[in-house]
């Protein structure tokens, strides 16, 4: 049953879960049960509550599943989604992109994930004009670092593009999955 006050610990937003709840059902002759443990499928048949807290175990289990079973292991794919997911923010939260103003519409959206995570789980640090450091704080055993890292990269891109910036460039720093003590990412692009 998932909590509906924000609990310690680590848990996403339903809303979060949703697009990929949605996909998979887009999907059921997929093997969806040779990515996800019985109790996952159960979880993702029952209604998921916008409001509603879920382990993020979940979260990144079913990101792995749809990554391996409909983007077919392709990060384009994951960035593509991740610049969709731009566009869903855009639309549902009005006043999100500043024009001409890509760092203050990135500050709103760290706001929007302080609220979807129940951790701090993003970090963005300026670093100039056309310059930000995005760090995800993520432990490493967590299965879908690098999915989250590079759905991100396409998300912060997009809002930038719809802020004015331009030549937006993402590139990793570090990422647990290969080793390193964070997962950090550079986003450059050329101010309006």
């Amino acid at each position: 049953m998932p909590e509906t006050k924000k609990p310690e610990g680590r848990f996403v937003k339903g809303s979060v879960l949703v697009d990929y709840v949605k996909l998979m059902r887009a999907s059921p002759q997929l093997p969806w049960g040779d990515h996800l443990s019985p109790a996952d499928l159960e979880q993702i048949q029952q209604m998921i509550l916008p409001a509603s807290w879920y382990p993020i175990e979940l979260f990144q289990r079913l990101g792995l599943a749809v990554f391996k079973l409909l983007s077919k292991e392709s990060f384009e794919v994951v960035r593509s989604f991740g610049r969709f997911l731009a566009e869903q923010m855009n639309a549902n939260n009005p006043g999100l992109v500043v024009k001409g103003r890509p760092r203050d519409t990135l500050n709103k959206y760290q706001v929007i994930q302080d609220r979807l995570l129940s951790y701090k789980a993003v970090e963005i640090k300026e670093q100039g004009p056309g310059r930000l450091i995005f760090q995800a704080n993520f432990l490493p055993q967590d299965v879908a670092i690098q999915l989250y890292m590079e759905a991100t990269a396409g998300t912060l891109g997009r809002l930038i593009e719809f802020s004015g910036g331009r030549n937006v460039r993402a590139r990793l720093l570090e990422g647990m999955w290969q080793g390193g003590n964070s997962n950090t990412m550079e986003v450059t692009w050329e101010e309006p």
